[in-house]
């Protein structure tokens, strides 16, 4: 699976990207998202600008048709099979289109490449319809092909991306992978428009990973099996052919991306003819919004300083809505000191987490306590909310056999409860983080220091090389609850998801049963059980879940955005006011 980004503590890797839930149209299988069954109101709430004030944006030369989109840098990985990041998760949604997209409820409602879909054999065949006016934005035509090849490329042996979770879950998968069958039972063409996907299981999440992921052109991207280094080697040259409502034009690497409206898009004609992806800091996003560099900044945190840079340069609106994301710092579980659960729980009853939302956010968030974000069916609250309390933490370390030692730093066998803590140098929230738990943790007898690297850096070493003690992103998720990929024990593996390392049966067991549960109402139960375990285990320390303002330029209209529906969703709404 993928997944879907709102960018909370500045930095966010990808996780469930595209993945939602159905609305089905066959009665045995239960819609998993409702929007009665979230625990936090969804809807965005829009605090306008005033249009009155004089305002730079109007005056820049593209003004009449570019919108300028402010974020985070990209990796240049824009390809639906091989991007890592929620930023390059972004451009790829504009390029390339998936067969359904979710609504804002988290439903998938929405037909694009397909017009409809059979659900059949005990709910574990998928037959979709096609749509036969969808073309390539070189003018081909799109078919079942392109969606066959798309998911082999993912099948292969060779295939060093992050989405096998995209393709493990579909019959014969392993048989394919390994070379025992020369053809993929779970992936079926049926004639030109029409294809057929064969699951192992009846798993509630099947339908989003084979729904959701973005289609690529069988004509550009040839699949040859034990060869899909050619993949990664065409998108590192930017070539770039998708279904998508934009077309690369130009990346200058550091700088921005830009995008011109696909004429061969089947959805017809975008307000905006040209996009303007533009790399933005912390340190100069105000700056380019007060000078009309930049109409849209995407996940400005909910703090009471950037609220009141919002106010002063007044022709700016506010979407404030709360964030479908948390915020965490991984343990490496592979790191004997770390494998013991009691160091995890007693570090995390050893930072006041509260007091950082306090300071950061200004209070406009909660203190996080499992992977699931508030606005899902599946959140629970009945769980160890792990207070501040230095007095429990060092009781947990005195009965787990760690002595304070005379430099005031613990001890045993040899070992010292002495962390460095991998982070990114752009990361606001980490640099507030950073004198706080360095306290905080030096009252328990932890010592922690900060390693500031660049965030594509940070990527490598801990998802790659997996070489690190500490380290801390956020995960902007999707409308589907399933942490499988992040803590199932077989995703751990360099470059997999499951970076901390955890490997726990019963947890594994709990994920799988929750994914092949379709009564709504025991599935839930299931996930409330998942839960309470990775509360217990905590191969996290969880942070926050914050609200998330994204703001535009009042010149924009039509600007939305939601928990489930970012930035990308509604861009061909908008309308641009001269």
């Amino acid at each position: 699976m993928k997944k879907h980004m709102s960018l909370l503590l500045s930095l966010a890797l990808v996780t469930t990207m595209f993945a939602g839930c159905a609305k089905q149209t066959n009665d045995n299988q239960a819609t998993t998202t409702s929007a009665e069954a979230t625990k936090k109101e969804i809807a965005t709430k829009v605090i306008s600008g005033d249009e009155t004030i004089p305002n730079a944006a109007k005056n820049r030369s593209n003004a009449k048709d570019t919108v300028v989109v402010g974020m985070t840098e990209v990796k240049g990985e824009f390809l639906p099979v091989y991007y890592s990041t929620a930023y390059d998760g972004y451009v790829v949604k504009l390029l390339f289109d998936s067969l359904f997209e979710n609504d804002e409820s988290g439903n998938y409602t929405i037909p694009k490449l397909a017009e409809s879909y059979e659900l059949t054999n005990e709910n574990k065949t998928y037959t979709f319809k096609l749509r036969k006016d969808a073309k390539w934005s070189d003018g081909k035509p799109f078919t079942a092909k392109d969606i066959e090849n798309t998911f082999l490329i993912m099948a292969d042996k060779s295939y060093d991306g992050r989405y096998v979770t995209v393709v493990d879950k579909l019959a014969g998968y392993e048989d394919y992978r390994d070379g025992k069958a020369k053809t993929f039972e779970g992936v079926k063409v049926i004639d030109e428009y029409t294809i057929a996907f064969n699951c192992k299981d009846a798993n509630v999440t099947n339908f989003a990973n084979v729904a959701s992921f973005p289609i690529m052109p069988a004509h550009i991207y040839t699949y040859e099996s034990g060869n899909t280094k050619k993949i990664r080697d065409l998108m590192n040259k930017n070539a770039i052919v998708g279904s998508g409502r934009y077309t690369l034009v130009n990346f200058k690497p550091k700088q921005y991306i830009e995008l011109a409206a696909n004429p061969n898009w089947f959805g017809g004609k975008v307000n905006v003819p040209k996009l303007i992806v533009k790399f933005t800091t912390p340190d100069n996003q105000f700056q380019e919004l007060q000078a009309g560099n930049v109409d849209i900044q995407t996940a400005i945190p909910a703090r009471a300083e950037n609220e009141a840079q919002i106010k002063e340069i007044g022709f700016l609106s506010t979407n404030v809505y709360p964030g479908n994301s948390y915020g965490y710092l991984g343990f490496n579980l592979r790191d004997e000191r770390l494998a013991d659960v009691k160091v995890r729980q007693a570090l995390t009853y050893g930072f006041n987490r509260q007091a950082i939302i306090d300071l950061y956010y200004n209070g406009n968030g909660t203190v996080c306590n499992v992977p699931i974000s508030q606005v899902s069916w599946a959140f629970t609250n009945e769980i160890n909310k792990y207070e501040y309390n230095p007095e429990t933490a060092n009781k947990m370390l005195d009965e787990a056999g760690w002595v304070m030692g005379s430099d005031g730093i613990r001890e045993k066998n040899g070992k010292k409860l002495s962390f460095v803590w991998d982070a990114s140098t752009t990361s606001k929230f980490t640099e507030t983080m950073i004198p706080m738990l360095k306290a905080d943790w030096q009252k328990i007898g932890v010592k922690v220091e900060p390693n500031l690297m660049e965030f594509n850096a940070l990527v490598e070493k801990v998802f790659t090389k997996q070489d690190f003690d500490l380290y801390n992103m956020s995960w902007s998720l999707g409308t589907e609850p399933s942490s499988r990929e992040l803590f199932h024990s077989s995703y751990d593996i360099p470059d997999g998801n499951n970076s901390v390392g955890l490997r726990d049966p019963e947890l594994d067991k709990l994920m799988t049963d929750a994914e092949l549960e379709f009564d709504q109402v025991k599935r839930t139960e299931l996930m409330h059980n998942f839960a309470r375990k990775i509360n217990e285990l905590l191969p996290y320390m969880f942070l926050a879940q914050a609200d998330i303002w994204d703001v535009s330029n009042v010149r924009v209209k039509n600007f939305k955005v939601s928990p489930y529906c970012d930035w990308t969703y509604f861009i061909d709404d908008i309308e641009l006011d001269q």
